[in-house]
């Protein structure tokens, strides 16, 4: 528990029911000295000392996890799991862990896949180290697969198109933008 990071927003506008801009706003670089910072109470009106004070604006609330999930449009509801499957922060660091293991300690995939069982084996035992480890090899093997479909199903008749049209502007004589892979 505890609060190990604060997140700040400045913004030009006035938030409210009628969102306006604020009076004499001027873009650029400042200095904010901060004197106190405080939480809202939602169990009472009575504050206590140190606790920041609504002011009798009326503000938006703002709409809980479970409101904003089901919001979205039907499309972004399929596609976010296969994106979370595809592009996973935890896989973007086992793959450079990986990447320096291998480069810089001259380590092969198994030497380092090894190296991370005897590391988890201290805190998890050996059984719960090596079913981790099939876990995460496991995820990533299917990771790859999908990546691997999709660039097959998507990316490379995309390219063929791609081609094909190019090609053909230049037969007839159009001018033609170079690709992005040129």
């Amino acid at each position: 528990g505890g609060i190990y990071q604060i997140g700040m927003t400045m913004s030009k506008f006035k938030i409210a029911v009628n969102t306006t801009e604020l009076e004499n706003f001027r873009a650029g670089f400042f200095n904010m000295h901060i004197k106190e910072i405080g939480f809202y109470n939602d169990n009472d009106d009575t504050t206590t000392p140190g606790m920041a004070v609504a002011s009798d604006e009326v503000v938006p609330d703002t709409l809980s996890k479970k409101e904003a999930e089901s919001k979205r449009p039907m499309l972004l509801k399929m596609l976010l799991p296969v994106a979370k499957l595809l592009f996973s922060e935890k896989a973007n660091r086992r793959r450079s862990a990986m990447k320096i293991m291998r480069e810089k300690r001259n380590m092969s995939r198994v030497q380092a896949i090894l190296f991370g069982i005897k590391i988890r084996q201290s805190s998890m035992g050996l059984f719960g180290s090596v079913a981790k480890t099939v876990g995460i090899l496991s995820v990533d093997i299917a990771r790859a697969v999908v990546k691997n479909v999709l660039k097959i199903v998507f990316l490379y008749p995309l390219r063929l198109i791609g081609g094909i049209i190019r090609t053909m502007k230049k037969m007839l004589g159009m001018k033609v933008k170079p690709s992005l892979r040129e």
